[in-house]
């Protein structure tokens, strides 16, 4: 597990339970604070890597197989 995930999970934790100590009504912010806190890491995160790589290789046609080679050789 990755440093800043263990620590993101002892943060949430540790506000969770002190908004608990506090009482119901801190308890449910802290939820909404850090649902929100994660919804914007996870965005932040995502740079559409996924999509921007294509799926399918280019298919190397007769000519460009026969360049590579004679370009090897």
């Amino acid at each position: 597990m990755r440093l800043s995930i263990a620590l993101l999970l002892c943060s949430l934790a540790g506000v969770l339970g002190g908004a608990a100590l506090i009482g119901a009504a801190a308890l449910g912010g802290a939820v909404i604070f850090d649902s929100l806190c994660l919804g914007v890491w996870a965005l932040v995160r995502d740079d559409g890597g996924e999509r921007a790589r294509p799926g399918v290789h280019e298919v190397p046609t007769l000519a460009s197989v026969l360049e590579r080679a004679r370009r090897a050789g």
